[in-house]
């Protein structure tokens, strides 16, 4: 008796021809040709119809099949899931920022914005209590206009002020400025400090790909929401 060849079925002609020009999609998925359950019964019938039965298909090598598949298209169940997961996630997020709107917020940047009324605040978290804290604040060129002595301040989060005026006692033109600390303990050794900025939440822009982010009043550029570190 002659036992067709595998190859030669119709059925699997098909699907390889299939297989071959389908989309990326499915590709991608990993199930490639077997995108649904019929499709792989079908060929699993059609193996098994085929099969030389002098050697016959082993159990071991049925259940590997079924497992294989079962396995995709778990993984493949799992991949939407955490689709549908994601974009419900963003859309909390998106929520949450717009109603930041108004609020004045805490987020980490080292920037200050001087108003027309003259004086602004700022802050940093020092890593452990300092003998010594200064604080620099700098124009958009770099320069150091004027150098805050704030003395000794203990571990934790620490605020500071700033009139406007730079080290010659003149108001500071209106604008953005960036800040720096120098912390020394008691020994003479670096203290690390940590700043951030304070500002009022001007707009909220979405993005599927990056998340929401925030226009805060005198900041030049937007300032992701994982930025925010608290509502004031």
């Amino acid at each position: 008796m002659t036992t067709p060849s595998i190859g030669s079925n119709a059925f699997l002609s098909s699907l390889q021809t299939s297989s071959s020009s389908g989309t990326s999609g499915s590709s991608a998925s990993g199930l490639s040709g077997l995108g649904n359950v019929n499709t792989f019964y079908n060929l699993l019938v059609t193996q098994l119809t085929n099969q030389d039965p002098l050697n016959p298909m082993s159990n071991s090598d049925l259940s590997a099949q079924l497992a294989q598949f079962s396995t995709a298209s778990g993984v493949q169940s799992m991949q939407q899931s955490m689709a549908a997961l994601t974009a419900q996630m963003a859309q909390s997020q998106g929520l949450q920022a717009a109603n930041l709107v108004g609020q004045n917020v805490v987020f980490d940047n080292n920037s200050v914005s001087l108003g027309a009324s003259g004086g602004t605040a700022g802050g940093f978290t020092l890593a452990s209590a300092a003998q010594n804290v200064q604080v620099q604040i700098q124009n958009t060129a770099g320069q150091v206009i004027q150098t805050l002595k704030l003395g000794g301040l203990p571990t934790g989060v620490q605020t500071f002020n700033w009139n406007g005026t730079d080290s010659t006692g003149k108001p500071a033109p209106v604008g953005n400025y960036t800040f720096s600390v120098q912390a020394m303990d008691s020994g003479g050794q670096s203290v690390a400090a940590i700043p951030f900025g304070t500002g009022t939440v001007q707009s909220v822009y979405l993005n599927a790909s990056t998340g929401p982010s925030l226009q805060i009043q005198g900041q030049s550029g937007t300032i992701p929401l994982s930025s925010i570190q608290g509502v004031m």
